[in-house]
C-alpha cells in the first residue's frame, strides 16, 4: 500500500494494499538479481494505466501480451495461471514474507524472455504465489519488479501516464539539483531513498519507494519509535486493529498511530502538514501516490533517485474520517476507531450495513478495494451498523 496522506477517496481510507514481497533467503548466496538484457543504448517509452494503487503496463512474454503491475517494492512475480501456461523452469523454493510479516515458501522460476516495449530481458527470476486473488482482482498477470529493472533507468511521468525505460539517463535531461543517493536492497534491488522530516525536531528516514503501495507515505512503527523521541511527528490518535492487507491476507492486531508531520521534504519538494499512518512492516514506504506530485526517476544503475516536483510546496492539510474498516466474507466491518468518544457509539467488529442508506450488506473484497468513492466525497456520513449481538443502529461520523 499511502496517501497525501490517506488520499484514497473511500471513507474507510486506510486499508493500505502493499503488494510488496520481501525474500529472506535460506542461503547467503541466493539472490533474485539474475538475468537482464543484452541490449545497449536502449530507450523505450510506454503508456501506463493508473488504477487505485499501482501503474499497470503491457509486457510481452513468448510473443503474447500480458498486463503487469510495475511494482518497485517487489520482485518479478507471475500468477499460478501464467505459470501453468508458460511452464517455466523452477530454479528454487524460498520463504517469502509479505508486508505484514507473514511467510510462505514459494517457487522461484526463470522467465526465458520478457519484454517491456522494445527491450527484452532474459532469464529473469520470478516468484509464483499460490493465491492469485489480488492479481485476479486487479486483472493483472503479475508484477514487474526491481530485480529485473536493477540495471536500468525508469522514469515516471504521471501527467501523461508515460514510463521511459532506458540505459541512457542523459536522454532524460535530469536535474541533478533534484537528485539524491539511492540504496538497493541485497536480494532483489528494492530502491530505498532518504526523506527529511521536521517538527519540533528533525531527522532523516529511509523509505522504500514502492509503486505497489497505495498512497504517499507510511511510517514503520520502528521508525516512529525513534522519531517520537525527537518530537518530529504530532500524534493525532491511536487505535488497535489490523489496517494492512498483504500478499497473504490481513495482518494481526497491533496498536497503530495517526500522525501529522509539519514538513516532509525530498529532493527539493516540500510537503507541509502531512497526515501519516504507521504500519507493522519493517519499511517506511513512499507509494504510488507520490507520482502525482512530480517527475520521478529511479536510476538503478547509478544509484540515484530524482524527484522534480510540479509545485515547490504542497500543503496537504486534510481531514479524515475517524474509523477504518476491513472486508471479510463479502461484508464490511469496523476495524479501527480513532475517536475515543466514538467508541461509546460503535465497536470494532460492528458490521457496516449501509452508508447514507446505500446498501453494503454484500460487497466482495475486490469491489471494496477497487471502488473509488463509497461516500460521494462527503464530509459527513451516516452509517447503519449491526453489532455482533444483532442490534441495528445508525451513527453519524464526520471528517476531523
Amino acid at each position: 500500500m499511502l496517501h497525501l496522506i490517506e488520499p484514497m477517496k473511500i471513507f474507510f481510507t486506510a486499508i493500505l494494499l502493499s503488494l510488496c514481497a520481501t525474500c529472506v533467503y535460506p542461503q547467503e548466496a541466493f539472490t533474485l538479481n539474475l538475468g537482464g538484457t543484452s541490449q545497449q543504448n536502449y530507450y523505450t517509452e510506454i503508456d501506463y494505466e493508473n488504477i487505485r494503487w499501482t501503474p499497470i503496463i503491457k509486457v510481452t512474454i513468448s510473443g503474447k501480451t500480458y498486463r503487469f503491475a510495475l511494482d518497485t517494492g517487489a520482485p518479478v512475480t507471475i500468477t499460478k495461471t501464467l505459470f501453468d501456461d508458460l511452464k517455466p523452469k523452477i530454479i528454487n523454493k524460498v520463504p517469502i514474507w509479505d508486508t505484514n510479516g507473514k511467510v510462505d515458501s514459494l517457487n522461484i522460476v526463470s522467465l526465458s524472455d520478457i519484454a517491456i516495449g522494445d527491450v527484452v530481458f532474459n532469464d529473469i527470476p520470478a516468484v509464483v504465489p499460490k493465491d492469485q486473488f489480488f492479481f485476479d482482482c486487479m486483472k493483472v498477470d503479475g508484477f514487474i519488479g526491481s530485480n529485473m529493472l536493477r540495471n536500468s533507468v525508469v522514469h515516471f511521468s504521471s501527467r501523461d501516464h508515460k514510463i521511459v525505460l532506458t540505459d541512457q539517463p542523459d536522454k532524460l535531461n535530469l536535474n541533478r539539483e533534484h537528485s539524491s543517493d539511492l540504496f538497493l536492497t541485497q536480494v532483489q534491488s528494492n530502491p530505498v531513498v532518504s526523506i527529511k522530516v521536521a517538527g519540533k525536531g528533525s531527522g532523516t528516514i529511509p523509505a522504500l519507494f514502492d509503486t505497489g503501495s497505495a498512497g504517499f507515505f507510511d511510517l514503520a512503527l520502528t521508525h516512529f519509535g525513534y522519531a517520537e523521541q525527537a518530537e518530529i511527528f504530532d500524534v493525532l490518535a491511536k487505535s488497535r486493529g489490523r489496517r494492512n492487507i498483504g500478499l497473504y491476507g490481513a495482518g494481526s492486531d497491533t496498536t497503530q498511530y495517526r500522525l501529522r508531520v509539519p514538513e516532509l521534504s525530498i529532493n527539493g519538494g516540500l510537503f507541509k502538514n502531512v497526515n501519516v499512518s504507521t504500519t507493522t512492516g519493517d519499511d517506511s514506504t513512499i507509494g504510488a501516490r507520490f507520482l502525482d506530485f512530480g517527475m520521478v526517476t529511479i536510476d538503478y544503475n547509478n544509484k540515484k533517485f530524482y524527484f522534480e516536483p510540479f509545485e515547490p510546496i504542497v500543503d496537504s492539510h486534510e481531514r479524515l474520517f475517524p474509523i477504518n474498516c476491513i472486508p471479510r466474507d463479502n461484508k464490511i466491518f469496523i476495524e479501527m476507531i480513532w475517536d475515543e468518544q466514538l467508541k461509546e457509539k460503535m465497536s470494532v467488529n460492528d458490521q457496516v450495513l449501509a452508508i447514507n442508506d446505500v446498501d453494503y450488506t454484500n460487497i466482495s473484497m475486490c469491489d471494496y478495494l477497487l471502488k473509488t468513492d463509497l461516500y460521494d466525497g462527503k464530509n459527513q456520513v451516516v452509517l447503519t451498523l449491526k453489532t455482533p449481538e444483532g442490534i441495528i443502529k445508525k451513527v453519524a461520523i464526520s471528517k476531523k
